[in-house]
């Protein structure tokens, strides 16, 4: 299998360089989905940072991305670069604080999502996020520690949605979750 390649830069307020054991996570779980039995036909990265997420999605599985953050900055810095890993307009990039702007709700439901934030807001967007999600989707949660873990299952649960699967790194929780 051909390894693809990606040059990715954080920017000054974009998160997600790679390196970090919660986009790891969400890598690896990436990494673990075949696109043989799985094609989504859209995918949604929630707080996308650098939208490094967002170009290992759509270099994966060829589908169109919502790359959406609330940092003008993150969303200047995933237009840079989409277009310097040569996938202009496969990235749809939203400034927004969650899911409700037109264009978002437009596009659901999304049958691939990542969310990589911290605990809180994954709680205040749990049903949003449970709600944008296709049927049969994938739901990728990451940036959640160990002792925060229990939580952010209960609630993600409670709106019906059934953990697929769930990968330690260090103290960090990446959770999997599908839409029946």
């Amino acid at each position: 299998m051909q390894e693809n390649v990606l040059e990715v830069e954080a920017g000054a307020h974009a998160f997600g360089d790679g390196n970090h054991p919660t986009t790891a996570g969400v890598l690896t779980a990436l990494e673990a989905i075949d696109p043989e039995q799985f094609t989504p036909r859209i995918a949604c990265d929630m707080g996308c940072g650098s939208g490094i997420l967002s170009l290992a999605m759509t270099t994966k599985f060829g589908c169109p991305v919502v790359s959406v953050d609330l940092e003008r900055q993150a969303i200047e810095t995933v237009l840079k670069n989409s277009i310097h890993n040569g996938l202009e307009g496969r990235l749809i990039p939203i400034h927004s604080d969650g899911f409700r702007h037109p264009e978002i709700t437009a596009r659901a439901p999304f049958d691939l999502m990542v969310m990589n934030i911290l605990a809180e807001p994954l709680l205040q967007l749990a049903a949003d996020a449970a709600e944008m999600l296709a049927e049969d989707g994938v739901l990728i949660l990451s940036g959640i520690l160990q002792w925060q873990e229990s939580q952010i299952r209960d609630a993600y649960e409670g709106l019906g949605l059934e953990l697929a699967s769930r990968l330690l790194l260090k103290d960090w929780v990446t959770l999997c979750f599908q839409k029946p």
